[in-house]
């Protein structure tokens, strides 16, 4: 049960490391809340460090926690899970529950990237940020990072204007905003992708918080990109934990002599791979994802991309005929180019669109729905041959008479 998994992780004096080693030994929560004293003692590989805080059974906690989950609309994901990624319970120390908000992707099945950087850095550092994220999830990667100020915002921000979910794991509880003038961003995060926290609901942004947070970041990733970052940062510790789970790390070069600048350019003198778009980053992973990835720099190759990913060609069968034998025959024709496939977003547009030009602002309001999706949206139906954009920031039907 899912209390029994929040009681777990709410064991003082066990750790994360300590959680993973519990997991290994009995596999479930259950297992581990049901054992006796003498159950633990006799188990190879136990901890008698561990015996004081096993023993208190209570779930007054557990069941406090998962109250406020309810009220703040957050689910729990848990270690045993189908769910749960593979790729995260690969590495040394999987967290035991992941708390969430909006819709998980499939982890093992895309090309994630992690992107990271400083708080404090250069408007080169952000302007590379949101090309790169830009770029990235636009080419049907999937973009996680963290939500500080800086570098990690500036990917965000760039990964909304794709319809591929964009990720954001932090290091407190999800119903606390941190930094506060992320809120707004977080709110389309959700809608868009998903939180992650494995920290409950109420958990404050303690600064030890963070450099466990960006185990999950890495841990999650195929790879991990660290736009700018000085020589001790939270970029680097992301950088390490990656080299440790076995993830490739990718830098962007900065100028010399510049200290938001010199960690990352450490990273690739220790040879970490050189990357001068986000293509050069996902164009690695094209051997594991073949129908998934294109380079989204040029439209038909991207149009290829989204006939791979969402379009079925079914053969399209005749009537049944008698043939002169006396048989029936049912002949096959050339398939029909299918219908395309519309996201949510992109059929609450395409609703809003006639003949007649609309402005952007207009659909924004009258969709309901976040500027950076209803311009994803448009995006995407342009590419469909569903719609066109105007001079002026206006959008109509495709091939409409104006």
């Amino acid at each position: 049960m899912l209390k029994h998994w929040v009681w777990l992780t709410t064991r003082k004096g066990i750790g994360i490391r300590g959680r993973a080693a519990l997991l290994r030994l009995f596999d479930t929560a259950e297992t581990i809340y049901e054992m006796s004293e003498r159950d633990y003692l006799q188990t190879e590989g136990f901890d008698r460090r561990w015996l004081e805080s096993l023993l208190d059974k209570s779930l007054d906690a557990a069941q406090e926690i998962l109250t406020r989950c309810d009220d703040e609309d957050i689910r729990l994901l848990t270690y045993a899970h189908f769910a749960y990624p593979e790729r995260l319970k690969n590495i040394a120390d999987p967290p035991a529950v992941l708390y969430y908000q909006g819709t998980l992707p499939d982890f093992d099945n895309e090309a994630v990237i992690g992107i990271v950087g400083s708080r404090k850095c250069s408007a080169y550092g952000l302007l590379h940020a949101k090309q790169f994220s830009k770029l990235i999830s636009g080419s049907g990667g999937i973009v996680v990072s963290g939500g500080a100020r800086g570098i990690d915002t500036m990917s965000l921000r760039g990964a909304l204007d794709s319809p591929m979910p964009i990720v954001c794991v932090v290091g407190n509880g999800l119903d606390i905003h941190y930094p506060p003038e992320n809120r707004f961003l977080f709110r389309e995060i959700r809608a868009h992708g998903c939180m992650i926290s494995e920290y409950p609901p109420g958990t404050r942004p303690e600064r030890g918080n963070f450099p466990v947070r960006n185990r999950l970041i890495s841990g999650l990733s195929l790879g991990v990109l660290v736009v700018e970052a000085p020589e001790r940062s939270g970029a680097l510790i992301t950088a390490n934990h990656a080299l440790e789970q076995g993830r490739d790390v990718f830098a962007i070069p900065g100028n010399l002599g510049v200290k938001h600048c010199e960690g990352s350019n450490r990273l690739l003198r220790d040879g970490a791979i050189m990357a001068e778009n986000g293509w050069d980053v996902l164009s690695q992973y094209t051997h594991l994802f073949p129908n998934k990835l294109a380079d989204a720099r040029s439209k038909e190759v991207l149009q290829k991309l989204f006939d791979l990913r969402y379009a079925q060609a079914l053969p399209v069968y005749s009537p049944v005929t008698i043939g002169d034998n006396g048989v029936k025959e049912q002949t096959q024709e050339t398939p029909k180019k299918p219908a395309p496939q519309l996201t949510a977003d992109e059929r609450a547009v395409l609703s809003l669109l006639s003949n007649e030009a609309v402005s952007i602002d207009t659909l924004v309001i009258e969709a309901n729905l976040p500027s950076q999706r209803v311009l994803a949206a448009i995006t995407m139906l342009q590419i469909k041959g569903l719609a066109q954009k105007l001079p002026g920031n206006r959008c109509c039907l495709r091939e409409a008479t104006l």
